[in-house]
């Protein structure tokens, strides 16, 4: 090929080029076919995009919410306007005081260029806008790109935060009315969360990446080397100077590095060759390209991303068709939404423990309120509500304490009537009320502090599940003596054994807690952080006087006698103060319990239980080497023999008692409804009923359901 430069027909129109690469071009296109070495970039150079750090986002889409709101396109078109230079934070406001005057520290970007998009066939109307990051939140900036490479941009979204007012209208499935806004007072911002409830999501990064002047545009998009003729005579192309570079031309809104097909220049290389190689090359590059560039533009999960990737991947395909499979698509998706096997605005369904909600960080706040321990690998350092008020505020939006929070409003307000001016945000977060989530976490404190209390009775009881309130038997059977002995020829004989029952009803145990109105308006933290813990102690303590009682009371048990008796028929009641010497008599009379047939069975003691008054005592009979008081340091054979249990609920400062190993022999029997061996806490917060709707209170109700009966004397012994 000549590379000598000819001068262009002065009868041919002239061709006026800006740069010396682009008459080199032209005179080589006049030289007959050459080929054109290039490359084309798809992914996105994150590098040059740093210094503009601009999205393209979806502030809300119209329609129902997740959180019950509905938006029209007027409330739209209103947000729309709202939204120019409006503020992002990240995470929405704790309580009203501080959505109104958010920290200026806290700020990571702003909105400009809002516009109202109205809706498709497949689509709601939407509000997008342009999110510019500021450089100080680099890290957030770092959190998008990241996601977005990964192709996972719906691990964060956006969530308007926002003063207006609605009223109830029935839904199109009737399953629950929707709370319509009908107008906004103010914006407060559009802030990025975990998980947004209105549809607000980023579509895709914007890049202000300029090509060079001097490389082919419509050719420097792709990540592969294409090599391929290109046949175009230059005496038959009438194309202007302009036309080579799209840039240039005022009549191209391509954005600069996409590739053109439309221009003039690939109008012509289509008419001129329809069947050369590069042009269908061409023209899959730019299906690839317009297939990734609607699937980004989309709200999809990624696996139908990638179905549709797969469907269309290496074809040439008209716009319309990928635009009706995307609705085929969302038509499905649509459907299992209504089935509720998904769930999300955007058809995502998360898995569990995927993402943070801010159900979960505010249920996080209320634990740290109650001094409990978080997860912070997952949660991370999340402050603790500094009050009750700040708590009931973040929640209710009602900041003022009247009582007009969206859970009430939602019992009074009929279908059309209006709400009062609310403050409304899209995250998710009102999935749970104020009085469940101070509920699970006053729940949560009271197991701790109750399974925290001393519960030394279970070492010699025997805790089993029941069923019911029905009256509990225990059935015990007799025994066999000695085998007798049989002669030869001779018939065996015959044994019949007895049997005897022990029987319980279990109880039910509880009270009511009430919070009053005029509590959360005081603010009084300290006395609702104590509420928890009151009741464990005082549901602890209720079990443990109920088990200690069999011990000090000596009731009548299943035989009809007391349970502890001095001579017949238990004899296991002694008349000595704790002593080693009065301990002894007492192993022996453990020793010489009979079964049914009269058989000494050999018990042995495991446990010493004494009141507080006995308990050095006891320490001193147990653990000393020698005798105590004994002149001659004779060895003390109760060493480590028993172990001592001091119970407070023993109330006679004189009473010992000897308790064996249940393993070896039943003692004492406590059995909990359901097998909830915790006590329980329920919530009544319903604003129309009880004591919510007379007295202004939510009701806490505590509850615990158990029972128990002696089973068997012969491994009780007592002391006086």
């Amino acid at each position: 090929m000549s590379t000598e430069r000819q001068q262009p027909d002065p009868s041919a129109e002239p061709i006026c080029f800006p740069t010396d690469e682009e008459v080199g071009l032209a005179a080589a296109l006049e030289q007959g076919p050459i080929r054109i070495n290039g490359f084309i970039r798809e992914e996105q150079d994150f590098r040059q995009q740093d210094s503009r750090r601009d999205l393209l986002v979806t502030a809300i889409r119209g329609g129902a919410s997740l959180n019950g709101y509905y938006y029209s396109e007027a409330i739209l078109q209103r947000l729309a306007d709202l939204l120019d230079n409006a503020h992002a934070y990240v995470d929405h406001a704790r309580n009203d005081s501080e959505s109104r005057a958010r920290s200026v520290r806290d700020i990571v970007g702003f909105y400009r260029a809002p516009r109202y998009v109205p809706p498709t066939t497949d689509e709601p109307g939407r509000v997008d806008a342009t999110l510019h990051i500021l450089e100080s939140a680099d890290w957030l900036w770092r959190l998008i790109r990241e996601a977005w490479t990964l192709g996972q941009p719906d691990l964060i979204g956006l969530s308007i935060d926002i003063y207006g007012t609605w009223q109830l209208r029935e839904s199109q499935d009737g399953s629950r009315p929707l709370r319509e806004v009908i107008s906004v007072s103010a914006l407060n911002s559009c802030d990025i969360v975990t998980r947004p409830s209105a549809g607000g999501g980023i579509r895709r990064i914007l890049s202000d990446r300029t090509p060079p002047q001097a490389a082919i545009p419509w050719v420097t998009a792709s990540a592969t080397t294409l090599q391929r003729g290109f046949h175009m005579s230059a005496a038959n192309s009438h194309t202007s100077p302009n036309s080579l570079n799209p840039i240039n031309d005022p009549q191209n809104s391509q954005l600069p590095g996409q590739l053109n097909l439309s221009s003039p220049i690939c109008e012509q290389a289509e008419a001129t060759s329809t069947h050369d190689p590069l042009l269908q090359e061409l023209h899959l590059e730019r299906a690839r390209l317009t297939l990734e560039r609607r699937l980004q533009e989309v709200r999809l999960p990624e696996v139908i991303k990638q179905h549709l990737r797969h469907r269309y991947e290496g074809r040439i395909f008209e716009v319309a068709e990928l635009d009706e499979a995307i609705a085929e698509q969302r038509q499905i998706l649509a459907e299992l939404v209504t089935a509720g096997l998904v769930r999300d605005h955007g058809y995502a369904r998360p898995e569990i423990g995927e993402q943070i909600t801010e159900a979960e960080k505010i249920q996080a706040a209320f634990d740290r309120m109650f001094d409990l321990e978080i997860d912070t690998s997952r949660l991370g350092n999340i402050r603790g509500f500094t009050s009750i008020r700040e708590a009931y505020a973040r929640v209710t939006g009602d900041p003022s304490v009247s009582g007009f929070s969206e859970r009430s409003l939602l019992g009074q307000i009929r279908i059309g009537e209006h709400a009062p001016l609310l403050r409304i945000s899209e995250g998710d977060l009102t999935t749970a009320s104020f009085s469940y989530l101070l509920g699970t976490s006053m729940n949560k404190r009271l197991l701790k502090d109750y399974q925290a209390w001393p519960a030394e009775w279970q070492k010699f009881c025997t805790i089993v599940p029941i069923k019911d309130f029905k009256q509990q038997t225990r059935v015990r059977l007799g025994a066999f003596g000695s085998l007798s002995t049989v002669a030869e020829d001779a018939a065996y004989t015959r044994l019949s054994l007895t049997d005897t029952a022990a029987t319980y009803v279990p109880m039910k145990r509880g009270n009511l807690v009430t919070i009053s109105r005029e509590t959360i308006i005081n603010d009084d933290l300290m006395a609702i952080r104590q509420i928890p813990t009151k009741l464990a102690v005082a549901a602890a303590y209720t079990l443990a006087e109920f088990v200690y009682g069999f011990l000090s009371g000596n009731p009548t048990i299943y035989d009809g006698s007391p349970l502890f008796t001095t001579g017949n028929p238990h004899n296991n009641l002694g008349n000595a103060a704790l002593s080693t010497a009065a301990m002894q008599a007492g192993v022996t009379a453990m020793r010489e319990q009979t079964n049914f047939a009269g058989k000494r069975i050999g018990l042995r003691p495991r446990y010493l239980v004494v009141p507080p008054e006995l308990e050095w005592t006891a320490m001193i009979a147990t653990r000393s080497a020698g005798i105590p008081g004994s002149p001659n340091n004779d060895i003390n054979p109760m060493m480590g023999y028993v172990t001592p249990i001091v119970s407070p609920q023993l109330t006679s400062p004189t009473q010992w008692f000897l308790v064996a190993d249940p393993r070896e022999v039943d003692t004492i029997e406590i059995g909990f409804v359901g097998g909830q061996v915790n006590p329980v806490l329920f919530i009544q917060d319903q604003p129309l009923y009880g004591l919510n709707f007379t007295q202004d209170v939510i009701s806490y109700k505590i509850r615990h359901e158990y029972g128990g009966a002696v089973v068997d004397y012969r491994g009780l012994y007592r002391g006086i």
